[in-house]
C-alpha cells in the first residue's frame, strides 16, 4: 500500500441498501477530488474514512492507520470541513474557531492563539470580530475552513467547500485551498463541480452509483501527456482521415475542414506532414487538442474509458 488513503473492495451499507459497492483505490496526491453526481457515495465514503460509519467488508487505511480500529487517531490529525456543518451560533468568527480549537483538545490560551493564526492565514480581517449570524456565505466557508485548520491538522478533508458562493468567492476559496496544498498538507476535496476538482486536484476519484468509475491522475483522465492533435485546414476531410488511418495514425474525429488524430510525437508528425503534402492539403492550424475535466467525465460515464 502506497498512498495516503487505501480502499480495498469496501461495501457500506445503509439502512439496508448497498451505498458503496467494491471500491478500490489507492490515492497519493497532494490533493484528492472525489468526484461525483450528488448521492454517488461522496459523503458516505467520507464518513467511512474517518470511522464514523463502518463498512460491511473491504479494508480501508488513511495515513497508514487501519479504519475503525484507529478512526481517533485519523480524526485526530483531519481537518474536517463538512457541507451540512454550521458555525457555532451566537459569537464571532473568532469565538467559532476557538471552540472548535478546544474541542479538538487545545487549551483556551492555545486555541486563541491558533484561531487568529488560521483567521490571518486566510484572509480574514476584522470581520472575525463580528457575529457570525451576519456573514455572508463565502465568510461563513471562510471561517468553517479556519476551524478546521486551527489545530493544524495533517490532512484535510472538504465536503462541497465552495457551495453557494458566487464565481469571485468560490475562486478565492479554491486559491486559499492551493495554498494550503502547496505547504505540504494533504487534501481530499468532495465535489460535485467538475471546475473546483481540474483546479485544485492532481488525482481523481471519480464515484458513480457507489462504485468506482475512475481512480488515478488528473493528468492519465485528460488523456496522458501525448493527448491528441487538431488540424484545420482545407483539404483535410474524410478523404483525408482516410489516409492517415492507412498509414497507421489513429482518426479520433474527421469533419470537412477539420481532423483530430492520436499522437504528438515526432514520428507522427512528420507522417502526417509528408501525407498533407502528398494530397495538397492546406493545414492553417495544428495543435494539441485538450478536453476538459467534463468531457473526460463524460466518456468515463459513457464507458468510453478504461477506469485506471
Amino acid at each position: 500500500m502506497s498512498g495516503w488513503i487505501e480502499l480495498r473492495d469496501v461495501n457500506l451499507f445503509r439502512g439496508g441498501r448497498p451505498v458503496l459497492r467494491g471500491v478500490n483505490a489507492s490515492l497519493a496526491g497532494r490533493a484528492v477530488g472525489l468526484v461525483g453526481a450528488n448521492g454517488a457515495g461522496k459523503s458516505t465514503l467520507i464518513g467511512a474514512l474517518l470511522g464514523v460509519l463502518r463498512a460491511r467488508t473491504g479494508h480501508i487505511q488513511v495515513l497508514g492507520l487501519d479504519i475503525p480500529k484507529r478512526a481517533m487517531e485519523v480524526r485526530a490529525r483531519a481537518g474536517v470541513m463538512a457541507e451540512q456543518a454550521g458555525i457555532f451560533p451566537g459569537g464571532s468568527g473568532v469565538d467559532a474557531v476557538v471552540f472548535a480549537g478546544m474541542l479538538s483538545g487545545l487549551s483556551r490560551r492555545e486555541s486563541l492563539r491558533r484561531a487568529h493564526r488560521a483567521l490571518d492565514a486566510l484572509d480574514v480581517g476584522e470581520e472575525r470580530y463580528r457575529p457570525t449570524h451576519g456573514y455572508s456565505t463565502g465568510m461563513r466557508q471562510r471561517c468553517k475552513l479556519a476551524m478546521s485548520l486551527v489545530h493544524d491538522p495533517e490532512i484535510l478533508i472538504l465536503d462541497e467547500p465552495t457551495v453557494g458562493l458566487d464565481p469571485p468567492g468560490r475562486t478565492q476559496l479554491l486559491n486559499l485551498i492551493k495554498d494550503l496544498r502547496d505547504e505540504g498538507r494533504r487534501i481530499l476535496i468532495s465535489t460535485h463541480i467538475l471546475h473546483d476538482a481540474e483546479t485544485v486536484c492532481d488525482e481523481m476519484l471519480l464515484l458513480e452509483g457507489g462504485a468506482v468509475a475512475y481512480s488515478g491522475t488528473v493528468t492519465t483522465l485528460l488523456g496522458g501527456d501525448h493527448g491528441q492533435m487538431v488540424a484545420v485546414g482545407e483539404g483535410l476531410g474524410p478523404d483525408f482521415a482516410a489516409r492517415l488511418a492507412a498509414s497507421g495514425l489513429r482518426v479520433v474525429d474527421a469533419q470537412e475542414g477539420r481532423i483530430v488524430f492520436a499522437g504528438s510525437g515526432d514520428a507522427e508528425l512528420l507522417r502526417f506532414w509528408k501525407l498533407v503534402a502528398e494530397a495538397g492539403a492546406e493545414v492553417r492550424f495544428l495543435g494539441r487538442d485538450h478536453p476538459t475535466l467534463e468531457d473526460a467525465v463524460v466518456a468515463v460515464m459513457e464507458g468510453n474509458h478504461v477506469a485506471g
